[in-house]
């Protein structure tokens, strides 16, 4: 069921997007920007979650 969800949503979002920041520019994916923030905040809330004692 999670394969289809993820195969719908990456069928739905194939256009291309600029994303910007400070003096960097760049051109993807809008599923694969989509998914690399998800990956980065994950990790982030992992990091922070191990940092409590």
């Amino acid at each position: 069921m999670l394969l289809v969800v993820a195969v719908v949503f990456v069928l739905q979002n194939r256009g291309d997007t600029t994303i910007t920041f400070v003096f960097l520019e760049w051109t993807s994916p809008l599923w694969f920007t989509l998914a690399l923030v998800l990956v980065v905040g994950m990790a982030i809330g992992w990091a922070l979650r191990r940092r409590k004692p």
